[in-house]
């Protein structure tokens, strides 16, 4: 499978791909992976000292505090996968799992089929309801009561239980189909174990199979 890799605020491509190095060695050979760099300056993320340097460029897909910016990057991403894809699946982590489901929820809701075939999501952030900005100008979560379970493909939603955000996580989770959702709780923070709680990496790997041997099964 060819994997579509979005990366925290915070961070960079560079930087996920040594996060998510055990999680893809373990995965094996058959898989290719795109490494694609927000567009946006930003302050490092915290926890990162032994892998980049404060001083050094990091980046964000979107301006978490610009009500706009989650839209136009949205469409950035759409814009990336129409020139560089298709993709099989996406692998991202935080806000570039929350803009992952985000594009795949908005495909859902204007009637598309589903951008990719699988996705493996680590803490991820909020899902934003799209219509709710372009309708009325804010930003507010997706609101499962009135889009059911837009996300159809199989997932991975993994995250750790001392995350401050994990109730996001929790909650993407409700926006999947119940059997092609598969819910993993590591003993970690925000973050992607591989580096760091390397005990749950065999645990996240069968996860993972599980949601592409799904994937490649129904498609």
């Amino acid at each position: 499978m060819r994997f579509l890799c979005l990366h925290g605020h915070g961070t960079s491509a560079a930087i996920f791909t040594m996060q998510t190095a055990a999680l893809r060695y373990e995965l094996g050979s058959n898989h290719t992976y795109d490494f694609v760099e927000g567009v946006r300056l930003a302050d490092m993320a915290p926890g990162l000292e032994s892998m980049s340097n404060p001083d050094g460029a990091h980046y964000a897909y979107f301006d978490l505090y610009s009500p706009s910016d989650f839209i136009t990057a949205l469409d950035q991403l759409e814009e990336y996968i129409d020139a560089e894809g298709p993709f099989d699946g996406v692998l991202a982590f935080s806000q570039g799992a929350g803009l992952a489901a985000m594009h795949i929820v908005r495909k859902s809701l204007e009637g598309y089929n589903p951008p990719f075939k699988c996705a493996i999501l680590f803490s991820s952030n909020e899902v934003y309801d799209p219509n709710a900005w372009l309708e009325h100008g804010v930003t507010q979560p997706l609101d499962t009561r009135v889009y059911g379970r837009p996300i159809t493909i199989p997932t991975a939603i993994i995250y750790g239980e001392k995350d401050p955000y994990r109730d996001r996580s929790q909650r993407i989770a409700k926006l999947c189909d119940p059997e092609k959702v598969f819910v993993l709780q590591h003993p970690g923070q925000h973050e992607v174990p591989g580096l760091s709680v390397k005990e749950s990496v065999p645990e996240i790997v069968k996860v993972m199979k599980r949601v592409i041997t799904q994937a490649t099964l129904q498609y």
